[in-house]
């Protein structure tokens, strides 16, 4: 159907898709006319299910078994031992009784990466600021082994219903859920060893699960965003142990939501980037009038139509000493 489409350039592709005109300008600015044409057509696609088993309540293998007598047919994803992609089901995948169990979670492959990243210990004390609907809560709650304590924190009472729920589901036993914005967790005085920080964002590298994105936000909403993710970096921060990790990420592409928000951190507290040991993009260090640190190289960019998942941006700090 795309195919069919005729375009005279990347602009009007993206006007007869139904973008916003200024999200084109910076996708341009941000990859290039040739790679925003690959992404916007990568957008009109379905992505595949991805699943993401749960040894907190039986062995891959188990499941995998399970699975494969329902003639579930999939595959298994390179870097990411507990995740499945879905080839074929007859069923629906969120229906099956071994979802209900908490077997595996339905989840985004590239949201998967954060907590990988985030490498959490099994005797830590983890901070999941701004955590529903719980998929790398829980995440971290399996590679700890359900051992150690996770706070896990929403500022939506509506959206810590489902947080709940999912900690219940998958036999996650480490976890308290704080019903709170994530910046008043500083008056709390908790210190947390690591932290993955997953933050509100405009969304622009999930068009492929919700086209709405590519009307929903205007230009100016991106600096709000970006007033918003700093504050919450720097709750975090505050309440990171020294020699502690943070990791930042979004589902957004926007440089103001991204290397914007660490170059600001970065000035100002003693922290230092970290290099991410995965295939990816690296961050920019340019973009419009702006000029990031070349510490910005360390952090990645999952471009959707370069991953074949949803695009993130993903950061990995340690706290050294000092400031907060």
């Amino acid at each position: 159907m795309l195919d069919e489409i005729s375009y005279s350039d990347v602009y009007d592709l993206g006007n007869k898709l139904g973008y916003l005109p200024y999200m084109i300008q910076r996708f341009v600015e941000l990859i290039g006319e040739k790679e925003t044409i690959k992404l916007l057509k990568f957008n009109e696609k379905k992505l595949k299910t991805v699943i993401r088993l749960n040894n907190l309540k039986t062995q891959f293998s188990e499941i995998d078994f399970l699975l494969l007598q329902k003639k579930i047919i999939f595959k298994k994803i390179r870097d990411i031992p507990e995740a499945r992609e879905i080839v074929f089901s007859p069923i629906s995948i969120g229906a099956t009784i071994e979802y209900l169990n908490g077997y595996y979670m339905v989840q985004g492959k590239n949201s998967m990466f954060p907590p990988l990243i985030l490498d959490p210990k099994p005797h830590e004390m983890i901070g999941d600021f701004a955590a529903a609907p719980g998929g790398k809560t829980t995440h971290i709650a399996q590679l700890m082994k359900n051992k150690g304590k996770i706070i896990s924190i929403e500022r939506s009472k509506r959206r810590c219903t489902s947080l709940y729920s999912n900690i219940v589901r998958m036999g996650v036993q480490n976890t308290i859920v704080l019903n709170t914005d994530a910046r008043a967790i500083v008056k709390s005085k908790i210190k947390f060893d690591k932290i993955l920080l997953d933050a509100p964002c405009s969304g622009s590298g999930v068009i492929i699960n919700d086209p709405s994105r590519k009307t929903s936000k205007k230009e100016e909403d991106l600096a709000i965003y970006s007033k918003l993710q700093t504050e919450l970096l720097d709750a975090a921060i505050q309440t990171l142990k020294e020699g502690g990790t943070i990791v930042y990420c979004t589902c957004s592409l926007e440089p103001e939501e991204n290397e914007l928000v660490i170059d600001r951190v970065l000035k100002d507290n003693d922290l230092k980037l970290v290099d991410i040991p995965f295939s990816f993009e690296r961050g920019v260090t340019k973009f419009a009038n702006y000029s990031f640190s070349p510490e910005l190289k360390k952090a990645v960019r999952l471009y959707p139509h370069k991953t074949n998942g949803e695009g993130f941006f993903i950061a990995k700090m340690v706290k050294e000493s000092g400031k907060n």
